[in-house]
């Protein structure tokens, strides 16, 4: 919590790359605040900013995982109560889509970013205060998993290609919707102890980058 009343606010809303445990841990260690994109993006814009974490592992864009043990995955249904929890909000950051990429979930890039205008126009839409205006929104595109090796290769066929469609497709949505879009997948790449999550490294170039986009907005 950021006591500066003047502070803008910043939701970072995502899965498990936003907010995760070390992968070569299989997940048992978690990279503390200030190694977490989050906590890193808060110390590099310091006070006059209040990052808020907003995470869960498995979130999907739209859809349900049809496993039990991972219930309300569905970000559609959760984001209004999200949303209001944390008002007034002058940011959202999303980072969304790894999950969808799941041979599970069996949907192509194009579904993904239709569903990810969904949650666009909800954001936008959102109304439980007359005074509350519209947050500005940033869409991410996540790191792209490598199917071929460990827990990817299982869970994630077809992820891949999936990932890097979602470049241009998060593109083309932005512009459409008159966002703000930043693709950090050049730079910032997954852990080779999984090849789905990225490593502490990976989470300050991503925060660096953020940060990049954050100043530009606010200068």
């Amino acid at each position: 919590m950021n006591t500066n009343d003047k502070a803008k606010r910043i939701l970072c809303y995502g899965d498990s790359n936003t907010r995760w445990r070390v992968p070569s841990s299989m997940w048992i260690d978690r990279y503390p605040a200030t190694k977490r994109r989050p906590g890193a993006l808060q110390n590099i814009l310091g006070n006059d900013y209040e990052i808020i974490e907003e995470w869960l592992w498995a979130r999907t864009t739209m859809f349900d995982d049809p496993r039990p043990e991972f219930p309300e995955r569905n970000w559609l249904k959760t984001l209004p109560i999200i949303l209001e929890s944390h008002l007034p909000l002058d940011l959202v950051i999303l980072m969304l889509g790894t999950t969808d990429t799941k041979e599970m979930m069996n949907i192509w890039s194009e579904t993904t970013a239709k569903w990810m205008h969904q949650l666009i126009q909800t954001i936008k839409n959102y109304r439980i205060l007359k005074w509350y205006s519209s947050p500005k929104i940033l869409i991410v595109v996540p790191p792209t998993v490598n199917e071929q090796w460990s827990i990817a290769s299982s869970l994630f066929k077809w992820g891949t290609e999936k990932c890097i469609e979602l470049i241009k497709a998060y593109q083309k949505l932005a512009e459409d919707e008159n966002i703000l879009y930043l693709d950090p997948t050049k730079e910032v790449q997954v852990d080779r102890g999984d090849w789905v999550h990225i490593d502490s490294e990976n989470h300050l170039k991503l925060a660096k980058l953020i940060y990049e986009v954050v100043i530009d907005i606010y200068k």
